[in-house]
């Protein structure tokens, strides 16, 4: 899927812009306050629904709502919506403007809230274009078509669901919206070791994280997969930056949180000391 990134280790270079992997994708959405929340709790494997319910961070919807009406001459009735194809839509009814957006204007920069507002409120053709650029970068977080996922999160030695409860209280606050799984495992390739292992992955449009198997293992301490799951919520979290034609997948800012982490130069060093072991697994 094009809206997906992850960790990558890469034989023979240690080089941490190797591990982190330098492929071309779309943006990364930043955090999103408004996000689904999918009850995943406390289950070993589920179904995630392909509709779930959408929770809006209230006090976001206000904040854009009173700007809203501040630019419009007349009231102003705001709802935030998860849709596929309807990104932003308004009209008159009794007076009242009613305007409905896709929940990522939420979290927008305040240049692309300002033209939708002036989008909105006048019909401004430049802050169209604004908007329009805005939602083609963002194209990675309109919900996927409908599809039935199975969500696995025990495994034989490590619990990534328990591994993300833990980390999303520690550094996030318990606000993270978003679903983990292992991923599927490969042959094994002891005989004739891969290039590279992709050791986690963040698909934006499902607001899923996938932990290689390969981690599930009891030589693999957990403060390992613990920096692994917790490099992929940083994706959900801080968005990629656009240079030009490219994306910075792993901007200053993702930098710079990323080595909040307790065991963040543990666990570098493991990394570098196992990258062969890994490449085995």
């Amino acid at each position: 899927m094009s809206g997906r990134n992850g960790m990558q280790l890469v034989h023979g270079d240690r080089s941490r812009a190797a591990r982190m992997g330098r492929r071309k994708t779309i943006a990364r959405p930043a955090y999103v306050a408004a996000a689904m929340r999918i009850p995943v709790r406390a289950q070993l494997a589920l179904v995630r629904p392909s509709s779930p319910q959408l929770f809006i961070h209230e006090g976001a919807r206000q904040s854009l709502e009173r700007k809203l009406t501040a630019a419009y001459p007349g009231a102003v009735a705001l709802s935030i919506t998860d849709n596929r194809h309807s990104i932003i839509t308004h009209r008159r009814v009794a007076g009242v403007l009613r305007v409905r957006i896709h929940h990522m204007f939420l979290d927008a920069p305040p240049s692309v809230v300002d033209a939708l507002v002036r989008y909105i409120a006048t019909g401004d053709r430049d802050s169209s274009a604004v908007v329009g650029h805005f939602i083609e970068d963002n194209a990675n977080r309109l919900a996927p078509r409908s599809r039935k996922l199975k969500l696995t999160t025990r495994g034989t030695h490590h619990d990534l669901l328990a591994i993300f409860d833990d980390l999303d209280r520690r550094y996030f606050g318990s606000s993270l919206h978003a679903v983990i799984t292992w991923g599927k495992s490969g042959p094994s390739r002891r005989m004739n070791p891969r290039a590279t292992i992709k050791l986690g992955s963040y698909s934006a449009g499902e607001r899923l994280i996938r932990i290689h198997p390969s981690l599930d293992r009891k030589w693999v301490p957990r403060y390992f997969v613990q920096y692994i799951v917790f490099h992929e919520m940083l994706h959900h979290v801080v968005p990629g930056v656009r240079r030009g034609q490219r994306t910075m997948l792993h901007p200053p800012e993702f930098v710079a949180k990323e080595r909040g982490f307790r065991h963040f130069e543990r666990a570098i060093r493991w990394e570098r000391a196992q990258i062969a072991r890994l490449l085995r697994s």
